[in-house]
């Protein structure tokens, strides 16, 4: 399945927001993405619950090839939820 210049565009900013370490989705809290990228097989916006040595499971593709980042150590922080912006002040008259 090939994707438009948008989707590519939209899916590369996805993946840079996670990169900053934080997320909206409780899910994902804990879990780390794959170093390779745009090569990784199961996508930008796969994460993964990292072993306990710290490292990347396996993970394969569609067509079952073998990630080049499983078993790697995950080069991002493991993901927290984003903190709440606080309230904007709004001066006295």
């Amino acid at each position: 399945m090939t994707m438009t210049p948008e989707q590519d565009d939209r899916e590369r900013q996805m993946r840079a927001d996670l990169e900053t370490g934080f997320t909206d989705l409780d899910w994902a809290v804990g879990m780390v993405l794959c170093p390779a990228r745009e090569k990784c097989t199961a996508g930008l916006r796969a994460v993964f619950k990292p072993l306990k040595t710290g490292r990347l499971p396996m993970h394969r593709g569609w067509l079952g090839e073998a990630c080049s980042g499983a078993r790697q150590k995950p080069t991002t922080p493991p993901l927290q939820l984003r903190p709440l912006a606080a309230p904007a002040v709004v001066p006295a008259r």
